[in-house]
């Protein structure tokens, strides 16, 4: 089954950031689709089995960026 979150961070501001993030969020394995609105401080992600969303939380607080909820 295909789950969609978006999910609400601070700190992307520069198209190079929203190209690495998009890059190691779809490296994960499970995951179909990544849309980053720098604007509107959203990650958009599409993803399945064995990925998850604390997972995909854990890589954009790896990269750098604050999860706002």
């Amino acid at each position: 089954m295909i789950h969609q979150n978006t999910i609400y961070t601070s700190g992307i501001e520069t198209e190079e950031q929203v190209s690495q993030l998009t890059e190691r969020i779809s490296n994960m394995i499970g995951v179909h689709q990544v849309n980053i609105n720098i604007i509107d401080g959203q990650v958009i992600v599409s993803y399945e089995t064995p990925a998850n969303l604390n997972s995909i939380e854990k890589e954009i607080y790896d990269e750098g960026y604050k999860i706002l909820f």
